[in-house]
C-alpha cells in the first residue's frame, strides 16, 4: 500500500526575518500524529518543497494559511496549523480564511479540510478564539485533536444563531465585533465588514460563516465592505471566494458613496450610519419595548437628515451629522414611527414622554412599551445635543 504523502511549503511570509520554517514547526512528531488521526497510519513521507512549485492544490508562493497537503488513498486532505503560542485575537486565526480560500477554489476531487491545534491553553479558549472556532465548524473545517479545548465546539445551526452569538460575545468585549452580521429583510442578511488591518480577516470569516448558513434556508447576503481613506478592501482571494459561494454580494462603501446617497435621500440609511450606531450602541434592540428580531429593528435619527440638510453647513458637515452614531436609536417599527411623528419625545434626561390627546392611544402605548427612558449606554454629550436640536425644531 502506497505511504501518506504530505506536501509543504516550507517557507512562510516572514521566514526570512524570523528564520523559522514549517519543516521547523511541523516534526515528525506532528506529522504522525496528524496522519494517524486523518489515516489511521503513522508511516508517511513529506516534501517540504520552495516557493516555486505548485501543483493542482498549491499555487506559486510561500506558505499561505500555514497549509498541510496531505494525499492519501485517492484523497487529498488540506490541513492548516494553529500558532503554537496564542498571539493577538486576530492574529491566531488570521491564516484561516486563507486556508479556507485555498480548499474552496481547488479543483481536486475527493478534498477534506482539517484544523490542528499546536498548543493549548486558556489563550486558545478566548471568547473571540471559542466564537471563531464554531465558524472554521460551519465552514466546514474538522478539528483533529479537539481534545485540546475545555469544551467541545458546535457549529453554528443559523445565521440567527450567529446573530446572537456576535451580540452575547460584543457584550463582553465590544471589540470582539469589529465586523457584524444582522438581518434587514427575512431572506436578507447583512454583512457589515470592517476591512482595515487584521479585521480583514474577521471580515472574511463572517462573510464565510454567514454564506454558509444562508444557503441553508435560501437567504441572501449583502455584504458592506466599511472603507476608511484609502484603506484597503477585502483581499481579493477571499472576495473571489465570497463570488463563488453564489449567495453574497459584495458592496464597497467608501465616503464618497455614502455622501452620494445622503444627497439623494432625505431619509438616510447608509451602511456607514448602521455601522457607527453598532459601535456606539451594539445589536440591534429596542430599548422601550427590547424587541429583538433584527427585521422589525431601524435605526432612528435624532436629529432628522430633512433638518441636517436646512442648515448652513457644508456638505462634509451634513454628512457628518446625519452618520453620526451619536445621532441614533435602535427602534422598533411601532416606536419609530411614534418619534418620527412626534407622539413620543425624550427629555434632556433620556425620558420618554406621550404627546397623544386620544387616551387609547396613550393605552396602547403604554401597553407595548416597558421601559421610559433610555438606558445610559445612549448617553453622551454629543447625542443630548442632537436631542435639544430635534426639540428645538419640534
Amino acid at each position: 500500500m502506497k505511504r501518506p504523502h504530505f506536501l509543504i511549503k516550507n517557507c512562510m511570509n516572514k521566514s526570512s526575518v524570523t528564520n523559522v520554517y514549517m519543516c521547523d514547526i511541523l516534526t515528525d512528531q506532528v506529522l504522525k500524529d496528524v496522519c494517524n488521526r486523518i489515516t489511521g497510519q503513522q508511516d508517511f513521507t513529506v516534501d517540504f518543497v520552495g516557493n516555486d512549485y505548485e501543483d493542482d492544490c498549491l499555487e506559486k508562493s510561500y506558505n499561505k494559511g500555514r497549509l498541510a497537503i496531505l494525499k492519501y488513498d485517492g484523497k487529498i486532505a488540506f490541513i492548516s496549523f494553529s500558532e503554537g503560542i496564542a498571539g493577538g485575537r486576530n492574529s491566531a486565526v488570521q491564516s484561516v480564511g486563507t486556508a479556507f480560500n485555498i480548499y474552496f477554489k481547488s479543483t481536486v476531487q475527493n478534498k477534506e479540510l482539517f484544523y490542528y491545534f499546536l498548543g493549548s491553553g486558556p489563550k486558545f479558549e478566548t471568547d473571540y478564539l471559542r466564537s471563531a472556532y464554531r465558524q472554521m465548524k460551519t465552514m466546514g473545517f474538522r478539528f483533529l485533536n479537539p481534545e485540546v479545548l475545555s469544551m467541545p465546539i458546535s457549529p453554528f445551526t443559523s445565521v440567527e444563531d450567529l446573530i446572537f452569538s456576535r451580540k452575547v460575545t460584543a457584550g463582553k468585549n465590544k471589540s470582539n465585533n469589529a465586523s457584524y452580521v444582522t438581518k434587514e429583510k427575512s431572506k436578507e442578511i447583512e454583512v457589515y465588514a470592517k476591512t482595515f488591518g487584521a479585521n480583514k480577516y474577521d471580515a472574511a470569516m463572517l462573510g464565510f460563516t454567514a454564506s454558509t448558513l444562508a444557503k441553508i434556508h435560501s437567504q441572501h447576503i449583502t455584504l458592506y465592505e466599511i472603507l476608511e481613506g484609502n484603506l484597503k478592501h477585502m483581499p481579493q482571494a477571499c472576495s473571489e471566494t465570497l463570488g463563488l459561494m453564489g449567495n453574497v454580494d459584495i458592496v464597497s462603501t467608501n465616503l464618497e458613496f455614502d455622501k452620494n446617497q445622503f444627497k439623494s435621500s432625505s431619509s438616510l440609511r447608509s451602511p456607514r450610519y448602521k455601522v457607527n450606531l453598532l459601535d456606539r450602541v451594539g445589536i440591534k434592540h429596542c430599548p422601550l419595548c427590547h424587541c429583538e428580531i433584527p427585521e422589525l429593528i431601524q435605526g432612528a435619527h435624532v436629529w432628522p437628515v430633512n433638518l441636517i440638510k436646512k442648515q448652513p453647513l457644508t456638505l462634509d458637515e451634513q454628512f457628518a451629522h446625519a452618520v453620526s452614531g451619536n445621532n441614533g436609536i435602535w427602534l422598533c417599527e411601532n416606536h419609530h414611527k411614534l418619534f418620527d411623528e412626534n407622539i413620543i419625545r425624550f427629555d434632556k434626561t433620556g425620558k420618554m414622554k406621550i404627546h397623544a390627546s386620544d387616551r387609547r392611544e396613550k393605552s396602547y402605548i403604554l401597553k407595548i412599551t416597558e421601559e421610559d427612558r433610555l438606558p445610559s449606554v445612549y448617553h453622551s454629550n454629543k447625542f443630548f445635543e442632537y436631542l435639544e436640536l430635534r426639540n428645538q425644531a419640534i
